[in-house]
């Protein structure tokens, strides 16, 4: 999948810094706060950006801010608390800023001709990606030890069932190499299961491992109606419950001989975690140049050590889905309401870290300064990312747990998985201040009858500007 700089730079208008920004070099720039300009300076550039060709916000400073009243070190604009319980249960309060994105769980990922039903399908790439990351595999492979190492009779009297094996039967592999007795791989991805199936052969483990070709919901049973000790099933998206991971969960508890057991599922939980975030190109392009429409129905997707994604609050908890007790109804709708506070830290921080994206991208020092005080402090929609436990705290030892950004910070991180962002409005909402309000409302919709079932999401947010007053602020004195 092309990265958020490939696809605008293919969809967007020619522009004098696309050239600059496609091929920049890859170096570092030391920069401290001091570096930056003051707050009269940056409360400058949030008007003349606005009037700039490449528009930096939707919408301008309040009439209310005074550019000579004392500098405020956090932000230089004016917007402030936002409230975002479910719009559908309560009418937008007056000034508010919406924000609202909803998608498919395929929507902008790829999909393989060959494969059955509408699910995420992956290409060679991506499933090496996947084997070569090392916040990920080597985690699971120490997972898988630990419970091979219960089971009664040890490893050799375990069967292990792998969901999603993919071409190289990674974990099904994994579980053989431990010494596990009996070991079932299933793979949908026709293709992908013929690789798995050839892999398993030239390393000499046919007699261990047999891949299952289709999807884990179409098999009436495991061969010879066996029950598994553990199913590895880490079919778990960059938002947890894209790749079907409810609805696996949900029918593969037959597999099973303790499916009420977490240690009896690999991960136990899949979860997804939020935050407001900006996003330097959102602020970078605008119309004329370029129509954020076109991606009204496709979040943008970045690797999630991408310094041009920034988080403005600290992260919190909105999809968590246990494998050991998964919902029964047909179609699990999940919903939350979430308030977040602008955090002056990061806005600090996000400044720094976007001037040397934009200077990367050739920007004269000037303009990436005020480009960067503005972007900063501006917000473009919801981020979202995994988090896998894969084996809880047994017995004093420590939980064994795949992150893909640093928790519970979320700040950046080396994974295979992506950030997921949202785009909440055609212009970033602009001029946060420190301790602004930004609440968000979801639903995710969840199918849990076949994992080619396509979830839906939606995301409901609002901005408040600075002087009004949030529905989460209700009765505060």
């Amino acid at each position: 999948r092309p990265s958020p700089l490939l696809l605008l730079l293919l969809l967007a208008p020619a522009h004098p810094f696309a050239p600059d920004i496609r091929t920049r070099p890859v170096h570092r720039v030391r920069l401290s706060a001091s570096d930056l300009p003051d707050d009269a300076s940056r409360r400058a550039a949030v008007l003349s950006v606005a009037a700039s060709p490449l528009p930096l916000l939707l919408r301008p400073p309040a009439s209310s801010a005074d550019p000579s009243s004392p500098a405020d070190t956090s932000s230089p604009a004016d917007p402030s608390q936002p409230a975002v319980p479910s719009p559908s249960a309560r009418p937008p309060s007056p000034g508010a800023v919406p924000l609202h994105s909803s998608w498919l769980s395929v929507s902008g990922l790829n999909s393989n001709a060959t494969s059955p039903g509408n699910f995420v399908s992956f290409d060679p790439s991506a499933y090496r990606a996947m084997r070569d990351d090392q916040s990920r595999t080597p985690f699971f492979e120490r997972a898988i030890i630990a419970r091979l190492n219960e089971v009664p009779g040890g490893p050799a009297a375990a069967t292990v069932l792998d969901i999603g094996t993919g071409p190289f039967a990674l974990f099904a592999v994994a579980a053989a190499n431990c010494g596990a007795g009996r070991v079932f791989a299933v793979e949908a991805d026709p293709g992908a299961a013929i690789a798995a199936r050839e892999y398993v052969r030239k390393l000499g483990l046919s007699k261990v491992v047999t891949v299952l070709g289709g999807l884990s919901t179409d098999l009436a049973e495991l061969p010879g109606g066996v029950k598994a000790d553990l199913v590895v099933a880490e079919v778990v998206g960059s938002i947890a419950s894209e790749e079907g991971c409810v609805a696996t969960a949900a029918d593969a508890r037959r597999f099973l001989k303790d499916p009420a057991d977490p240690r009896s599922w690999m991960p136990c939980r899949a979860q997804t975690y939020a935050a407001p975030a900006s996003y330097t190109l959102h602020n970078l392009f605008g119309p004329p140049e370029f129509d954020w429409k076109k991606l009204a129905d496709e979040p943008v997707r970045f690797n999630c050590r991408d310094d041009g994604l920034q988080l403005l609050a600290d992260p919190v908890l909105v999809e968590d889905v246990s494998f050991a007790a998964p919902p029964r109804d047909d179609v699990d709708v999940a919903r939350k309401e979430v308030s977040f506070a602008v955090d002056p830290e990061r806005l600090q921080a996000n400044e720094i870290a976007f001037y040397r994206e934009y200077k990367n991208g050739r920007l004269s020092s000037g303009e990436a300064a005020l480009r960067a005080a503005a972007a900063a402090r501006s917000v473009s929609g919801f981020a979202l990312w995994p988090r896998l436990i894969l084996r809880e705290s047994y017995g004093g030892a420590e939980p064994i747990v795949v992150e893909t950004r640093e928790f519970p910070t979320g700040g950046q991180r080396r994974s295979h998985w992506q950030t997921v962002l949202p785009i909440g409005a055609e212009r970033p909402v602009g001029g946060l201040r420190g301790g602004d309000r930004i609440e968000m409302a979801i639903e995710f919709r969840r199918p849990t009858g076949r994992v080619d079932n396509t979830a839906s999401y939606t995301l409901d947010g609002r901005v408040y500007p600075s002087g009004t007053r949030a529905p989460s602020d209700e009765g505060k004195v």
